[in-house]
């Protein structure tokens, strides 16, 4: 005897799988029982042909689904007496010619128990095989949305890091962060266009700042004073200077020219110095801008102008230090500063050190401007810091709507889903019906309790 089969006087707990063996085993059903089930499958298909009423709709998507056992057969044959109000004629037969064909098939079905190992072999296929399939398909599915929605977990953190640092970018760079809000998630590509425009209005800012910073009277009167002081040191006696002599020298020439005639074109001022060429800039503010004609915006041009600037805050800067530690007792010093211009002798150490302060922002903002300039217009920084900022942006947005392309998958991905669900609700309900109808069956063949047991 199968060891997988519990057997009693009063009870026996079969498998699923044993149920035609022991069946044929025992002598109930006979080795060529599906061969007898095939030969009625010709009629079968006929009858259900036949079978036209929405009543029978079930039975179609059965026979479709499953096949159809001896059970459905019985519920064929009860509905076509209703419908077809069927009565017995006096040889025995129904008026109904689709009643007596179900009738001639359950006949050949009830033949040595056949319709029993039938019912049996759909039972078994349905359950330990079609229900079984269909859970794989539907924890498949489950795993399958559960690994887009991970890959979507991982899109969203890593474009969250992405904001994040370009963000960070935007926000180390005073002039971008000033024009480009970073209060929420949202990213854009920055143009060049863009950049170039946020540099070049700070930049213009900052000339104007420099050009009215240094055209100041303070300013004018320290040109004066060094040229004095320089014009002192070349004569031998102290009182032939003469105030009209500071005309004679040409210290501070290109500051001075910059105070006295403006941000004039390039033109001009080669003109006015009777120079035959300036370097131009290496790169240029747009394709076609004025401001490139303009003295400040040549590079070579302003470079020497902050030379000069330089050359006169360390000649204050020193000039104020000697005064500081001036004293009566020296006697050259007392004769120099009693017997020197009016320019000279009227300087303060308060005075110089205001010139000083003064000087020290111009020449801070004539770095910074030298400093921008090399950011917005040197193609290194420039493309570094565009790459930067817009590879991310672009990843950003390729993960946005791979994290879209995914929604949508995973929505689709439910609703077959919840399809499979409902699949396996019904093939559950089927399988579950067709067993308990199954155990009364072998319980009334069997003459015992018949459990069957799922396969393993």
């Amino acid at each position: 005897m199968n060891k997988a089969i519990e057997e009693t006087k009063n009870q026996i707990i079969i498998p699923e799988n044993e149920i035609i063996d022991y069946l044929i085993s025992k002598g109930y059903v006979k080795n060529d029982w599906y061969e007898q089930i095939s030969s009625n499958a010709m009629d079968l298909e006929e009858l259900l042909k036949e079978l036209k009423e929405s009543y029978f709709d079930l039975i179609h998507q059965k026979y479709k689904d499953y096949g159809i056992n001896y059970y459905d057969l019985l519920s064929i044959i009860q509905a076509l007496k209703q419908l077809d109000s069927a009565d017995k004629t006096l040889f025995g037969k129904y008026n109904s010619e689709r009643v007596n064909k179900s009738l001639n098939i359950k006949s050949a079905w009830e033949d040595n128990n056949s319709w029993i190992a039938e019912t049996s072999r759909i039972y078994n296929s349905c359950h330990q095989f079609q229900l079984s399939n269909l859970k794989k398909e539907e924890k498949s599915i489950s795993e399958y949305i559960e690994s887009i929605e991970r890959s979507n977990d991982t899109f969203e953190k890593e474009n969250q890091k992405l904001v994040n640092e370009w963000k960070s970018i935007i926000s180390n760079d005073d002039i971008l962060n000033k024009n480009i809000k970073t209060n929420s998630n949202s990213v854009d590509i920055v143009s060049k266009e863009s950049y170039l425009s946020y540099y070049s209005n700070y930049l213009d800012s900052l000339s104007t700042q420099i050009i009215n910073n240094i055209k100041t009277n303070e300013i004018e009167e320290a040109i004066q004073y060094y040229k004095t002081m320089e014009i002192l040191t070349l004569k031998e006696n102290i009182e032939d200077v003469d105030d009209t002599d500071i005309n004679d020298t040409n210290s501070l020439a290109h500051l001075n020219y910059f105070i006295t005639k403006g941000n004039t074109n390039v033109n001009d001022y080669k003109s006015f110095f009777n120079l035959s060429k300036v370097s131009e800039n290496t790169v240029k503010s747009s394709t076609k801008s004025e401001k490139d004609s303009c003295i400040f915006y040549n590079n070579e041009i302003r470079n020497i102008i902050l030379s000069e600037v330089k050359q006169l805050y360390f000649f204050i800067l020193q000039r104020y230090q000697e005064l500081a530690n001036y004293s009566n007792t020296n006697l050259i010093a007392s004769y120099i500063l009693q017997h020197s211009q009016v320019i000279i002798r009227k300087q303060t150490t308060k005075s110089l050190l205001n010139v000083i302060n003064q000087l020290k922002d111009i020449v801070q903002k004539f770095e910074e401007f030298n400093e921008i300039w090399l950011k917005a217009y040197s193609k290194g920084y420039q493309f570094e810091t565009l790459e930067n900022l817009n590879s991310k942006v672009n990843q950003i947005h390729y993960q946005e709507e791979k994290i879209k392309k995914n929604k949508q998958r995973i929505t689709e991905l439910k609703n077959r889903l919840e399809a499979k669900t409902e699949e396996i609700n019904n093939v559950q309900t089927y399988t579950d019906d067709l067993k308990s109808n199954l155990e009364k069956s072998l319980s009334k063949i069997l003459r015992k309790t018949a459990i069957i047991k799922d396969f393993q």
